[in-house]
């Protein structure tokens, strides 16, 4: 009659966790959730002349995506057919919930469907990595990760040595996050012939490709690895430094920003944490945790080494590991690693310390709660940013009305830092108008030519002859 019961409760979290992340993603697309790159790749869309195979070799032909033709391909895809309906773009956050499919699929197979259901759950609503979640064009992180998991269950459930390679190097091809992994595959292989086959196909494909292949195929091939920074021992120092950061304070800075804006929740949202919170703590309540102390500890000894390789990625790139802003979005692996290793340290301490089952599935319900809530409060910051955009816009669209003010470049000027750091209505230092290519779609959304009037943030041009003060929702003009 327990087993029942508890199976009931998993039954009953899954479907939890399912409509819960449909709420999510349902969410971006009533709200229309388009900033930074989206607003550049929906714009693109609506200037597309050529046919579909012409338009997608010339979005691959470019220095982002020519390295990554496989999430390339989607992308393109989902941007041509856009030009007649934005939804179809935003169709891109769907990958993410199709990302959760793929680690309760595989997690089911090597460890047990509880951990399965648990790991889904923490993954889903992780503050790490959040653009992967909200942005469509992160659909390139989120294919990675299925396809890199893919690649592990091959080795580690089917021994499938050459179809585990074909799925990591469509991993890289869609984006280079789960690279320095390829030692993690390297370890669960337990044959050398084996190990050397998959080292030898996997990197002799990519490396084919990115010096060979990319190169004479696109026009605009650019070659993203910067191998010599990792001498620069600064920036060694600043990416340690960055990393621990990110684990030691700004996670908890994130939840804390995020129980401020709990009274920002819909009631039912505050409901459904403590739902989720409660099931989880019934269905761990009586669960076995001892029988597989020693798993538990191989499976965090894993997760800490694999967090380790994937912040290393950092080191040959321009990039710095950060839970803030749309500069997160280089998350992913780090995401799926953190969210094993706090699953299996919790278990294991909690064995270790003889603090029960009942112990172990409440620290997981708590860690629920919190995750939940903070999840749903980014999910605001980022309807509130688009928000934020479109109201600079429309009072700007206003403002030059009223100055008679119908061609050129116009500089806005507002002091984002301080957004960032005062208004509460920002968790994660959510993306809002900074960079030039963001402008043309705010501009057009909004009722501004954007083939007439140019729009800036002034800390990308200094030099503008027309400058507009955004302060306190009031526009005016200063120059």
């Amino acid at each position: 009659m327990e087993k029942k019961l508890n199976n009931s409760y998993l039954i009953f979290l899954n479907i939890l966790i399912i409509v819960y992340n449909l709420y999510i993603s349902l969410s971006v697309f009533k709200e229309k959730i388009i900033v930074t790159d989206d607003l550049s790749k929906l714009y693109e869309s609506k200037h597309i002349s050529k046919s579909y195979f012409s338009y997608l070799y010339s979005f691959l032909d470019s220095t982002t995506m020519a390295a990554r033709p496989v999430s390339g391909i989607v992308t393109g895809t989902l941007i041509f057919f856009s030009k007649s309906n934005e939804y179809i773009y935003l169709l891109g956050v769907l990958f993410f919930p199709l990302s959760l499919l793929a680690i309760y699929c595989i997690a089911k197979k090597m460890f047990s469907k509880e951990l399965a259901s648990l790991i889904t759950l923490l993954y889903s609503c992780s503050l790490i990595g959040t653009s992967i979640q909200f942005s469509s064009i992160m659909l390139n992180s989120n294919l990675a990760t299925i396809f890199f998991l893919l690649s592990i269950y091959f080795i580690y459930v089917r021994e499938k040595i050459i179809i585990s390679s074909l799925f990591f190097i469509a991993s890289i091809l869609s984006y280079e996050i789960f690279l320095p992994l390829i030692l993690l595959n390297l370890f669960l292989i337990k044959d050398n012939k084996k190990r050397i086959l998959f080292l030898l196909l996997t990197s002799g494909v990519i490396v084919i490709f990115r010096k060979i292949i990319q190169p004479s195929l696109f026009v605009n091939s650019y070659q993203r690895d910067e191998v010599d920074k990792i001498f620069e021992f600064k920036r060694v120092l600043q990416i340690a430094v960055f990393s621990l950061k990110l684990f030691f304070k700004d996670l908890f800075v994130g939840i804390y920003k995020a129980l401020l804006n709990i009274r920002n929740l819909h009631v039912i949202e505050i409901l459904s944490a403590f739902l989720i919170s409660f099931v989880t703590y019934k269905v761990f309540s009586g669960y076995d945790f001892k029988s597989k102390l020693k798993e538990y500890k191989r499976i965090g000894f894993i997760s800490f080494l694999s967090i380790m390789f994937g912040l290393s990625i950092f080191l040959f790139s321009s990039y710095i590991p950060t839970i803030f802003g749309f500069d997160n979005r280089n998350l992913g692996a780090i995401r799926l690693f953190y969210t094993l290793l706090v699953v299996s340290v919790i278990v294991y301490l909690s064995v270790k310390l003889k603090f029960g089952s009942k112990i172990a599935s409440a620290f997981f319900a708590v860690i629920a709660f919190l995750l939940v809530i903070t999840n749903l409060s980014v999910k605001n910051s980022w309807s509130y940013a688009v928000q934020f955009n479109n109201e600079i816009f429309t009072k700007l669209n206003t403002a030059l009305k009223s100055n008679h003010i119908e061609n050129g470049e116009v500089c806005l000027k507002y002091d984002i830092f301080n957004e960032f750091k005062n208004n509460p209505r920002f968790t994660l230092r959510e993306p809002i108008f900074y960079n030039n290519w963001e402008s043309p779609m705010l501009s057009q959304m909004n009722g501004i030519d954007p083939h007439k009037i140019h729009v800036y943030n002034i800390e990308r041009k200094t030099d503008c002859n027309i400058v507009f003060l955004y302060k306190n929702g009031i526009i005016t003009r200063i120059k």
